[in-house]
């Protein structure tokens, strides 16, 4: 119940039993040996509390949208960065400091590159394949790429071109796309309680990789025997 609903229901002078009702129902403590002024009052009390949540709720909500309104469009990081989405989409998000914006705006022609330099050591002009968009960097600061392979490695640059040569600026993290169908394998794994998992290959039982303790310089011995 609202705050100027209990006023009104004031203003209407209940009856005892009535004020106790409500006041009951509000989830306040009534005595049984209360009057009515009493139980009035105590209703009144409850609607100035409520008064000063509502007016907290409002400063609350004024202050969050004031911050919302003080997220800045860039954060100028000079970040550009590549994920992958499924087997055959990356997505490329980038943030540019207003230097590169400039510096890539300027020629009127903002480029991204996407790479495919699965099994290559990439040097910006071995890749596989090129994929090129042209983007508007005053309303674009990301965009999809649909690849053709999957389990595939992936590389993206922004940049600008000069005629028709790119001109690279930033270049992103490497990513992989998964596999888009079961891989074909024989193994099996079997895991047996109280005992640590075992893969076979055929008849050859390969026992898991295990952690070896490491000795601290303290404890080392000069000459690696024992004394």
């Amino acid at each position: 119940m609202m705050r100027q609903e209990i006023l009104n229901f004031l203003e209407k002078q209940p009856t005892i039993q009535e004020a106790k009702a409500l006041a009951k129902k509000l989830g306040l403590k009534v005595k049984k040996r209360m009057k009515k002024n009493e139980v009035y009052k105590l209703l009144r009390e409850h609607s100035t509390k409520l008064q000063e949540l509502e007016t907290q709720s409002e400063s609350a909500k004024q202050t969050v949208t004031e911050k919302i309104d003080q997220i800045p469009s860039s954060y100028q990081s000079d970040r550009l960065v590549l994920l992958t989405v499924n087997p055959h989409l990356v997505y490329l998000y980038w943030d540019l400091s207003q230097e590169t914006h400039e510096k890539i705006n300027k020629s009127g022609n903002a480029v991204v590159r996407l790479y495919d330099v699965t099994y290559v050591i990439f040097d910006g002009k071995n890749a596989h394949r090129v994929f090129e968009a042209s983007v508007d960097l005053g309303t674009c600061r990301s965009y999809y790429f649909h690849v053709p392979c999957a389990n595939a490695d992936y590389v993206a640059e922004i940049g600008y071109k000069d005629q028709e040569r790119f001109i690279p600026v930033l270049r992103s993290n490497f990513c992989k796309t998964p596999s888009d169908y079961p891989a074909a394998t024989s193994r099996q794994r079997w895991f047996i309680k109280g005992k640590k998992q075992i893969v076979t290959i055929g008849e050859v039982l390969i026992q898991p990789v295990e952690r070896i303790s490491i000795f601290s310089p303290s404890s080392a011995v000069s000459g690696g025997g024992k004394q």
